[in-house]
């Protein structure tokens, strides 16, 4: 009985999604290689932390987006113009930040 409760907390284990969202991706395979390989380099870096720290992290780490790439070249600054704006407030009053800055949609 105590092999199949290992068993089964092991194949638990192997397939929850932390262990899924810590694999590699493979970005060639992705819309746009060099940004999905920096999003790699700066999670790598930020391994260490979590929560709203792992995220400002990740943000901080990653370079900004060509936005002569993007579908909507206007939005696209108008949102990096926002994110710089707000990039000391989290949680409501990012958000409140970024829903207050002009150019944006709500």
């Amino acid at each position: 009985m105590k092999p199949r409760i290992l068993l089964a907390m092991l194949a638990a284990l192997a397939f929850s999604p932390l262990a899924l969202a810590q694999g590699t991706v493979d970005c060639t395979k992705s819309r746009n290689p060099e940004r999905c390989e920096a999003r790699q380099k700066a999670r790598a870096a930020c391994h260490d932390k979590r929560g709203a720290e792992r995220r400002r992290c990740v943000q901080d780490q990653m370079p900004p987006p060509d936005c002569g790439k993007s579908m909507n070249p206007g939005h696209c600054k108008s949102l990096q113009t926002a994110r710089d704006a707000c990039k000391d407030k989290i949680g409501v009053a990012h958000r409140q930040c970024m829903e207050a800055q002009p150019g944006l949609k709500p």
